[in-house]
């Protein structure tokens, strides 16, 4: 009796290790998930490179992100698709363009801090302005795990509607976590000698 005690205590201390420490998230270790906190229009007060050259005071989406870990500013997808009223596009950044910040820096900062709000800016180009932009689709993150919205946001999943070029791998991307949510338990495994 006493040798299945003390396996059982073993055992229990062997699964109790496996947790994850106090005040430690599970997700640390993860890839680093960019959220898109906000968009609203703007006018930049400074420097913005807008079609093709450096324009001062320039109508501009003003996207605040923050992100879960730190994550190196190259290593981060940002991306920017301009629709007009029929859903045809009318002008794209595969890369945010530079803009002449208030710390110095240009574009993405080199190093994107955890829980730390981060402002880009994505100049309305002229072809946009032309063509009368409707909607626009932000595409930021990690290569594994992209985040997502359009604007204006006139419904929850109004992105889904636009052609883009992540869209397919992004709607994957969200089954897969539905499905590991569905999938996980928080509660501890009741071992089979349990009553």
């Amino acid at each position: 009796m006493k040798t299945w005690y003390l396996l059982g205590v073993y055992l229990a201390l062997l699964n109790w290790s496996s947790e994850p420490a106090l005040g430690q998230k599970e997700s640390d270790s993860s890839t680093p998930i960019l959220d898109i906190k906000g968009v609203r229009e703007v006018i930049f007060d400074n420097w913005i490179a807008a079609d093709g050259v450096f324009r001062m005071k320039w109508p501009c989406l003003k996207v605040t992100l923050t992100t879960t870990s730190d994550i190196k500013g190259d290593d981060v997808i940002a991306r920017a698709y301009f629709y007009d009223k029929d859903q045809k596009l009318v002008a794209e950044f595969q890369k945010m363009p530079n803009a002449n910040r208030e710390d110095g820096s240009y574009g993405l900062p080199p190093l994107l801090k955890a829980r730390e709000r981060i402002d880009v800016f994505v100049p309305i180009e002229t072809k946009a302005k032309e063509g009368r932009w409707r909607d626009v689709v932000f595409v930021f993150g990690h290569p594994q795990k992209l985040s997502v919205e359009a604007y204006p946001r006139r419904e929850a999943l109004g992105w889904k509607k636009l052609p883009f070029p992540e869209r397919e791998e992004i709607i994957a991307q969200q089954k897969r976590d539905e499905e590991a949510k569905r999938n996980k338990s928080n509660l501890p495994q009741r071992s089979p000698n349990a009553q």
